[in-house]
């Protein structure tokens, strides 16, 4: 039976390794394969994420765009306005020179109707002067008219009275005394004289009435050209006045017209100052979404060779399974090949293991019975029975090998008895550990017991399940410190007690 279980547990020993190789080579190819499918998840949520940023860069860009068309179509609209003004303008400018020329004939027509006023009122004054003199003359003629009617009359009666002529009359007409015989025929020849000149008189008269009668014609035409002259002057200057409004208005429309054409052109560089912002602020976006999209194809082409070494990953892991698996069925042949070898070399190793355990188990017998005069004060930490001595033994099937000799010194002992069994302290002292230790002991208590027999001593207790004691607690001899398990490497549930000397490991059947 022996020899049977140790064949077995060395097939079984291969077996693990060449499974644990497998295994653990199996473990880390699909830890490679997660981590390669860990970093293809992370580089789709990174194109999912690049992806959002795009869809609000395009956001971002399209209403940039519809500001850009509002902007350009304002910009637009403002140089028509503009350009329509400067048209309006240059139409109004145009018509500056014929106001003006309006202006300057009707000024030149009021100027010409006044001057005519003038001479037509010049005109009036000197006929009426002319009237004047005329009337005098007219006057003067009707009062020679009446002297000479008045002498005549004078020289009739006279000579009616006198029968010839008078000595006045003689004077008048120059005549002397020695001539008065002739004085009646002088008489007549007055009287004809007087009569002439009468006539002359009044023809004279008759000439100036008639001249004053032309003169008051025109006068009176004088005077209607001169209402006329007044009249046209008037409407002269009326229509200076028009076209001197005329012309007031349409300087002040092209000064209107030019005011508003430079606030359309004061307004145009603001427009272009956020058309320039507008195409700043689209660039930047364009930039970015030209960023945003180099990085999307980096992490497609990323995210591609990612999944081409996981492709290749899996294809490999499923190689090295088969592999595996084929080494697996080979070392299972192998076993079985060298199970009959073994099975003797398995033998003698278990007969002489079994011999030693007799003889461990005799000592511990005649050790436990002489516990109280040791010389140690040291008591067996757990009441049963021992499996394995102190110093070189091969490594037991199904635990590790460290040394890869196939066997190491164990530098303590043993004991066999099941799960769950009470382990004492073999001596009174302060618990140093109460832990987890790294490499093969598992859970272990350590107790140090001070200075015996001018040698510092501490025991150990390792693979247990769990301790019931803590670092720095004092402990008696024979208390519970804790219970037999199989943690760490080891292959079952046992205690494995060690004695420390000086900090030497020693055979601990030795101080018991």
């Amino acid at each position: 039976m022996k020899r049977g279980r140790l064949s077995r547990a060395i097939l079984g020993a291969g077996l693990v390794t060449v499974l644990t190789l497998s295994m653990g080579g199996a473990a880390l190819a699909q830890g490679g394969i997660d981590d390669l499918q860990r970093q293809i998840d992370q580089a789709e949520r990174e194109k999912s994420r690049i992806n959002e940023e795009l869809g609000d860069l395009g956001g971002q860009q399209s209403s940039l765009q519809g500001r850009r068309g509002d902007l350009d179509a304002s910009l637009e609209g403002l140089d028509s306005e503009i350009a329509d003004k400067i048209r309006e303008l240059n139409r109004l400018q145009d018509r500056l020179p014929g106001a003006q020329e309006a202006l300057s004939a009707a000024e030149s027509r009021v100027s010409a109707a006044t001057a005519e006023v003038q001479s037509l009122q010049e005109r009036v004054h000197r006929a009426e002067s002319s009237r004047a003199e005329l009337l005098a003359e007219v006057r003067a003629s009707e009062r020679e008219l009446d002297t000479a009617r008045q002498e005549i009359g004078q020289i009739a009666n006279q000579a009616y009275k006198q029968g010839g002529v008078s000595s006045d009359l003689a004077f008048m007409l120059g005549l002397s005394d020695s001539s008065l015989p002739d004085a009646v025929g002088l008489a007549d020849q007055a009287m004809r004289i007087q009569n002439n000149r009468i006539s002359s008189v009044s023809q004279t008269r008759a000439t100036d009435v008639n001249a004053e009668v032309r003169l008051a014609a025109v006068e009176a035409e004088i005077r209607d050209l001169r209402a006329e002259a007044e009249k046209a002057l008037d409407r002269e200057k009326q229509a200076r006045d028009e076209a001197s409004r005329a012309k007031r208005a349409l300087d002040g429309m092209v000064t209107d017209t030019s005011r508003l054409t430079d606030e359309l052109k004061a307004q145009r560089p603001k427009i272009q100052a956020q058309i320039d912002a507008n195409r700043a602020a689209q660039d930047q976006v364009n930039r970015q979404i030209a960023q945003r999209q180099r990085a999307l194809t980096a992490q497609s082409s990323r995210q591609s060779d990612l999944q081409r070494q996981h492709s290749e990953a899996v294809a490999e892991a499923e190689r090295k399974r088969r592999a595996a698996e084929e080494a697996a069925r080979k070392a299972r042949q192998a076993a079985a090949a060298a199970d009959r070898a073994a099975a003797r070399r398995a033998q003698d190793a278990a007969d002489r293991a079994d011999r030693a355990a007799v003889a461990a188990e005799r000592r511990a017998r005649q050790a436990e019975q002489q516990a109280g005069s040791s010389g140690w004060g040291l008591q067996m930490p757990i009441s049963t029975y021992l499996t394995s001595g102190f110093g070189w033994r091969a490594t037991p099937a199904g635990t590790f090998d460290y040394g890869g000799a196939g066997g190491y010194v164990h530098t303590g002992i043993d004991f066999g008895g099941g799960c769950g069994v009470p382990i004492k302290a073999a001596a009174a002292g302060e618990v140093w550990n109460a832990d987890w230790a790294v490499w093969s002991s598992g859970n272990r208590v350590v107790i140090s017991h001070g200075v015996v027999n001018g040698r510092a001593l501490a025991t150990k207790y390792h693979h247990m399940t769990r301790s019931t004691v803590s670092p720095g607690q004092q402990v008696r001899r024979g208390q519970v410190i804790g219970y037999t398990g199989s943690t760490g490497n080891s292959t079952g549930c046992h205690l494995h007690f060690e004695t420390i000397l000086d900090g030497q490991a020693i055979d601990p059947l030795g101080l018991l």
